[in-house]
């Protein structure tokens, strides 16, 4: 990209950016949505390898999330990600609007679901966003929508004044991450000594939050803190101008996708090493100390000391549900195999392995050239985008972002003086020097 220009002529330069970014990448779709008088509405982007990534080689949930922006007009940078196999980021679509609406909302599934067309067993994860809840099922019909238990928790704390530490968090974070139903209710059970929190999370949908109750199959993907991590990483970026924030984003996922394909090239285990090899060989050690028993050729009976596992080799089931919900063997699985010396890796999902890694980065992703070598055709150059029809408020954007509702604010502390919001390095205060007597 060629030096900044000013924030209304990066909305006239997008057209052409957007041209010149299809062009270097194949299979990216771009989408600019003005009004009748030209004035900037909605924006969308799905870069081809991230698009043919997702659709070969990463399980079907996605989560969404928006963040606002810094720049002079604002408006929100909406978020679609998944997760590769290695528990990495995997970003798949942006999308640029006005405000978290119900018609922003739907236009940004609407171009998601060009992109990506029909997924079957689909899961979608947000926050309880109300235009998220309605409008995610009209694209989408088929797919199932949870909530991330991690906006939920903050949800209670702010509803019931709770503290961080409080038990009633400590038996919600276990009956949402729960896999078996009764293993849920012996949970859920605890938080049913407050009514008023009990009544909440049963109104909110135990399908909604509960791995256990839901109908779909959300993998280990708990949270949307993925949208998360690429607002903490775009943090400067959104204050930059429409086509400059745009440019900043290829430039990380060309980034992104170099460096984790080197790292996938290197690796020499059968599964991703940074997540399905490391919890598979913590089931190796805890499967070592399990009995088996058979119960015919196909059906066994591990004895773990707790919650003992009913493994069914032919329908790939254990009657701890990890095995069918994580699609990675539990350890009651491990044990099984190692009783009947099977390749236990046989077993994994092939999400979880070194070759579809591989295979989700294999495509590159190319940046955009300086502006002065674009040819852009004379119908993308007549394209006329005028900034948002929005009254701009005078003042400094503000840079800090605005935690979400019951998220800790954590506060800064200095080492020199013990004062909140600042480090030693930028104190200013006035130490006194400690007492030590007079010497003699």
């Amino acid at each position: 990209m060629s030096t900044r220009g000013s924030v209304e002529e990066a909305y006239s330069l997008l057209p052409a950016y957007c041209h010149e970014l299809e062009r270097v990448n194949s299979g990216t779709r771009t989408y600019i949505h003005t009004d009748e008088n030209n004035h900037f509405l909605y924006f969308f982007m799905a870069v081809g390898a991230c698009i043919r990534g997702f659709q070969s080689s990463m399980r079907p949930v996605i989560a969404v999330d928006a963040t606002h922006l810094k720049c002079k007009y604002k408006g929100v940078l909406f978020v679609a990600n998944a997760f590769d196999g290695n528990r990495n980021i995997y970003p798949l679509a942006f999308g640029i609007g006005d405000l978290e609406t119900d018609a922003s909302w739907h236009w940004f599934f609407s171009k998601l679901h060009e992109a990506i067309g029909e997924c079957p067993n689909l899961v979608i994860i947000s926050d309880r966003n109300i235009s998220i809840e309605n409008v995610w099922h009209n694209i989408f019909p088929t797919a199932q929508h949870g909530i991330c238990f991690y906006h939920m928790k903050g949800n209670m704390k702010r509803t019931f004044k709770l503290k961080k530490r409080d038990k009633l968090l400590l038996y919600f974070e276990q009956a949402a991450k729960s896999y078996g139903i009764a293993e849920f209710d012996r949970h859920f059970h605890k938080i049913k000594g407050n009514d008023e929190v009990a009544q909440y999370l049963e109104s909110a949908g135990l399908h909604k939050w509960s791995r256990a109750h839901m109908d779909g199959r959300r993998y280990n993907v708990m949270t949307t803190n993925i949208a998360e991590s690429i607002n903490s990483v775009l943090r400067f970026a959104r204050m930059l101008p429409v086509v400059h924030l745009i440019d900043e984003i290829i430039n990380l996922l060309v980034k992104w996708f170099s460096k984790r394909r080197d790292f996938a090239l290197k690796c020499t285990s059968t599964l991703c090493p940074d997540f399905g090899e490391k919890k598979l060989r913590r089931r190796l050690e805890c499967a070592s100390r399990m009995n088996v028993v058979k119960l015919n050729h196909v059906e066994y009976n591990v004895v773990d000391g707790d919650m003992d596992g009913h493994v069914h080799l032919t329908n790939n089931t254990c009657s701890c549900r990890k095995f069918q919900l994580e699609q990675l063997p539990c350890k009651h699985v491990v044990a099984v195999c190692r009783f009947l010396k099977l390749n236990v890796y046989s077993m994994a999902s092939r999400y979880y392995t070194r070759n579809t890694w591989l295979d989700a980065y294999s495509d590159t992703i190319y940046p955009v050239q300086p502006q002065e070598l674009w040819v852009i055709p004379e119908d993308v150059q007549s394209r006329v985008v005028r900034p948002p029809n929005a009254k701009v408020m005078p003042g400094r954007r503000k840079k800090l972002r605005i935690p979400s509702q019951g998220e800790d604010i954590i506060r800064r502390k200095c080492s020199r003086c013990s004062g909140t919001g600042h480090n030693k390095s930028t104190c200013k205060n006035n130490v006194p020097l400690p007492n030590v007597g007079h010497i003699l």
